[in-house]
């Protein structure tokens, strides 16, 4: 679904003003490069121009990637006849950064994110009746929901005035202020503003798992902009069942007539399971030409394909990737087509959706309500074919040997609105659906991640308890006894309404997966940061005076050595600038007096033969030699 861009008139415009080169680090924040690549019929794919200069020429190949990932692929389903001589398009791919900078050992492997606005032109006067060229944004970030709108200024504008564009709107991005993931952002473009909300950052680990988001529209993974229920319309059964297989981390191949429906549909399968990391490799468009087809061409048969999720429009996949267990067909040759229902479904006289009005989806059409033989044969038949029927005739269909645990929500299907045979009112109507849809999931994955919220819940000191003590650890985790504990707690009253009787095996097949232990850890990660932060601001809060009176002189001496020990540590960190650690250095120094002054006098005297704690006692500004030598617990 192609969006108008969201922008607002600004009255500081600067249109007509001469730029000064963009600051090539500015501009580094949101985008490697800015490209125009041209169809040669003698030489291929070229890269017309670039900016900045050379940023493709870095002798790894990558300037002939980007090209080839920029054009619908030569063996892809023919685009159908327009009217219009001029047919334009936007998609995106994602490909294996080849810089040095990406490929540090031990570091997990680097992407870079393409977005394309490719232009088709018909003319009987050029060779061979037309040309084409794409305009490519290269960045480092998924920002699918900015460049998109970025590009239906750039690419217009490129075939306008030329590659002069590339370096106008590349000052205007480098004059952004710097990206601020998860947060709503408008970004001045000439005399207009984009209104964007970027996706959080790739080690943002979200909300909390027992916890639903309050506000879905808002992004809380990838590619919240995919057009969900455009992509998979004709396949709306199988939403679960494919939802199930990117929860598990299962290889899934993605074909499609066109490289946006191929590369929207794996943005849709991305966005699935927000709020939960994704850390499978996907590629929007996977073309022959990527570094990695060689190494999956070569598979064996028998072996097992990694986990991938692939988009493509070659049909010459179904062949040579033939292991990939997962095969989903979406899309319509036709892309101007308004059908809503999968094949075989409405027809026009049929009451919903007639004369372009919108109505309800009818769950009879979408064969969930009531056997149809006919619908029994179809189905046993596009088993029995596989996914090599494809070669002849493009269908949207689902070829997997996946048993799914998750029932199709038809409370959610009843939902969904049939925007009828009116392309007025098919975006729109796309919109509420897409809602609808992103809810559903969200809410779903929200509640198949709750029984670990106990392993990452945090804890505060207790009423009239000293924050100055080391905070509990978190519960440790294991596998088989987190089974056997929901096994005996059971699913839940959310997901033992949709789940089936073997709804525990999509917890292991999760434990198991590719997916689970990054998204686990960094949930960890982020909840003993999130501990730690509650008990610092716990020691902020304490007064000290009060606290000393209810403690034994054992206790006493305790904390004072405990105060001591969070002191060096605010203070090592203040030396860094950070303003918070200031202010809380300045509280701990009071503490740690009063705490003093509590202390009998021979431990007091005991205390001030160490000069570097005299110094931190008398509450002195000036560096204290050897600081980085003091040991973290003081030995009295």
């Amino acid at each position: 679904m192609n969006r108008i861009p969201s922008v607002s008139l600004r009255r500081d415009g600067a249109a007509g003003e001469e730029e000064a080169a963009p600051d090539p680090a500015a501009l580094a924040r949101w985008a490697r490069a800015f490209c125009v690549i041209r169809f040669d019929l003698e030489r291929g794919q070229l890269v017309e121009a670039c900016y900045p200069p050379g940023a493709l020429a870095s002798g790894t190949g990558l300037d002939r990637l980007v090209a080839f990932s920029s054009f619908p692929d030569s063996m892809s389903h023919h685009l159908p006849r327009h009217r219009s001589s001029v047919h334009d398009s936007l998609f995106s791919f994602r490909v294996p950064d080849p810089s040095p900078s990406a490929s540090v050992p031990g570091s997990r492997r680097g992407f870079l994110y393409g977005f394309v606005f490719n232009r088709q032109r018909q003319d009987e006067r050029l060779p061979r009746g037309g040309e084409q060229k794409s305009v490519v944004i290269l960045s480092h970030a998924p920002y699918s929901s900015l460049f998109r709108l970025l590009l239906q200024i750039l690419g217009p504008l490129c075939f306008d005035v030329g590659p002069s564009a590339l370096s106008m709107v590349a000052s205007h991005v480098a004059a952004w202020p710097a990206p601020v993931p998860g947060r709503p952002m408008e970004l001045p473009i000439g005399s207009a503003a984009l209104r964007v909300h970027l996706p959080p950052a790739a080690d943002d680990p979200g909300p909390p798992p027992a916890l639903l988001p309050a506000n879905p529209s808002v992004p809380y993974g990838l590619f919240h902009d995919a057009d969900l229920f455009a992509a998979f319309r004709g396949l709306l059964l199988h939403l679960w069942t494919l939802w199930e297989l990117m929860v598990v981390g299962e290889p899934v191949l993605v074909v499609a007539p066109s490289p946006p429906q191929c590369s929207e549909a794996v943005a849709g399968l991305v966005s699935l399971v927000a709020p939960l990391l994704y850390s499978v490799d996907f590629r929007p468009y996977f073309t022959i030409h990527d570094p990695d087809f060689a190494r999956l061409n070569a598979l064996a048969e028998g072996e097992v394909f990694p986990p991938m999720v692939l988009g493509v429009t070659n049909l010459f996949f179904l062949k040579s990737l033939k292991s990939i267990p997962n095969v989903v067909s979406v899309g319509s040759p036709n892309p101007n087509s308004t059908r809503v229902l999968p094949v075989g479904g409405q027809s026009h006289g049929s009451g919903n959706g007639i004369n372009g009005t919108p109505g309800k989806l009818k769950l009879d059409k979408l064969a969930i309500n009531k056997f149809s033989p006919t619908g029994l044969l179809n189905s046993i038949k596009l088993r029995r074919e596989g996914p090599l029927c494809l070669m002849t005739e493009h269908k949207e269909a689902l070829w997997s040997t996946y048993v799914s645990t998750t029932k199709p929500d038809t409370s959610v299907l009843n939902r969904l609105i049939d925007a009828g045979v009116s392309p007025r009112i098919e975006e729109s109507m796309s919109v509420v659906n897409n809602e609808i849809l992103r809810r559903h999931f969200l809410e779903l994955t929200t509640n198949f991640l709750a029984p670990f919220g106990p392993y990452l819940r945090t804890t505060t000191p207790s009423e009239g308890s000293s924050p100055f003590v080391d905070p509990p650890l978190l519960p440790p985790f294991h596998a088989d006894e987190f089974v056997n504990g929901l096994a005996a707690r059971g699913a839940g009253k959310f997901l033992s309404k949709r789940m089936k009787s073997n709804w525990l095996d999509l917890y292991r097949r999760f434990l198991e997966g590719p997916n689970f232990m990054p998204w686990f850890r960094q949930r960890r990660a982020a909840a003993e940061q999130e501990q730690q932060r509650l008990w610092r601001q716990a020691r902020m809060n304490v007064d000290i005076e009060k606290l000393m009176s209810k403690l034994s002189e054992l206790e006493r001496i305790d904390s004072f050595n405990a105060i001591e020990r969070y002191l060096l540590r605010e203070m090592e960190n203040s030396r860094t600038g950070a303003t918070e650690s200031v202010t809380v250095c300045e509280k701990l120094k009071g503490d740690l007096r009063a705490a003093f002054s509590v202390l009998p006098k021979d431990m007091q005297q005991l205390l001030l033969s160490n000069p570097k704690r005299a110094l931190l006692l008398q509450g002195s500004n000036e560096k204290i030699p050897g600081l980085d030598g003091i040991v973290s617990q003081t030995s009295l």
